[in-house]
């Protein structure tokens, strides 16, 4: 999240990897522990001129700090996944009207269990520094 810059947008490399494209999409969202943002992570791929995602995960953050590096203070929840050369989209939160209006355990449990590698592999590939 550091990483973005005033668009709220900001494109990752590392050597021998596809870029890495982090963007805030929505902010404002109502949760039960306040006011959230959803934020994007993917790695793009162009297929017959359109972007494929590889993956792609939202994240619904909710950022409770009161000083920068008091980390304790931020919840983050994975919202969505996509991977769109096998054809798969799942919601694990869905958000309605900018409100948290359902989630899916089953989702959400399994959008957990890959962002935790995923987000260790970003960064054992160097995209962090």
């Amino acid at each position: 999240m550091q990483k973005l810059d005033e668009n709220n947008y900001v494109k990752l490399r590392a050597d021998g990897f596809m870029p890495l494209v982090i963007e805030m999409l929505e902010e404002n969202i109502e949760t039960l522990n306040g006011k959230a943002k959803c934020i994007s992570i993917a790695h793009y791929y162009e297929q017959n001129g359109d972007l494929m995602s590889d993956p792609q995960m939202n994240f619904i953050v909710v950022d409770k700090r009161n000083e920068p590096n008091n980390f304790e203070s931020i919840a983050i929840y994975p919202q969505s996944f996509r991977q769109d050369n096998l054809g798969v989209h799942e919601e694990s939160i869905i958000i309605i009207n900018n409100k948290i209006a359902s989630f899916n355990k089953y989702f959400q449990y399994a959008h957990c269990t890959f962002a935790v590698q995923w987000l260790r592999n970003i960064s054992q590939q160097g995209f962090l520094k």
